[in-house]
């Protein structure tokens, strides 16, 4: 009789303390911004990818909503040259839809780390700042976070392989 190390017992599910840390990097980002995520991507993002993924869009959508304050910010400072009433007209309803928008994403990323699942996030309401680890090979040896055609690269590499696409059409020679 083998034992299975805990990581391959269930290959499919997702780990309780996964769960927990991804839920409460969301939950940071709702109330202290980019800080708590970026603390949580920076210690767990290694452990699985399911971390990874719910980490790095807890950042990214924490740090887009911060741009999107900064640039309503400097709105608002522009507009109080002209009127400092067309400043609090224009700035607090679009800072208020910024706000509304960025916790709804939020709110969700919450739900479906509790349900170990990954929710997208649609590209126009958050840029990816941070890469999620999506479309990286998670074969066996493999680390996370490389891109999958990296570890074939390296290992042709390592055989003494030449590859011919390498060079050409620069227009050199």
């Amino acid at each position: 009789m083998t034992i299975k190390p805990a990581s391959q017992e269930n290959p499919g599910r997702v780990r309780d303390v996964d769960v927990t840390s991804a839920t409460f990097g969301y939950l940071g980002a709702i109330v202290l911004g980019p800080v708590i995520p970026l603390i949580v991507y920076l210690l767990r993002a290694r452990r699985s990818p399911f971390m990874r993924y719910h980490a790095a869009t807890a950042v990214n959508l924490s740090l887009t909503g911060t741009l999107y304050g900064v640039c309503c910010l400097i709105l608002g400072g522009l507009l109080l040259l002209d009127s400092i009433t067309v400043a609090l007209i224009v700035v607090i309803p679009v800072g208020f839809v910024i706000w509304v928008a960025m916790l709804r994403y939020l709110i969700r990323g919450v739900t479906a780390a509790n349900r170990g699942e990954q929710h997208e996030v649609p590209n126009w309401i958050c840029a990816r700042i941070v890469k999620p680890g999506l479309g990286t090979s998670l074969a066996a040896g493999s680390r996370l976070g490389q891109p999958a055609g990296h570890r074939v690269r390296q290992q042709a590499a390592a055989a003494g392989e030449h590859d011919p696409a390498v060079g050409q059409g620069i227009g050199f020679g």
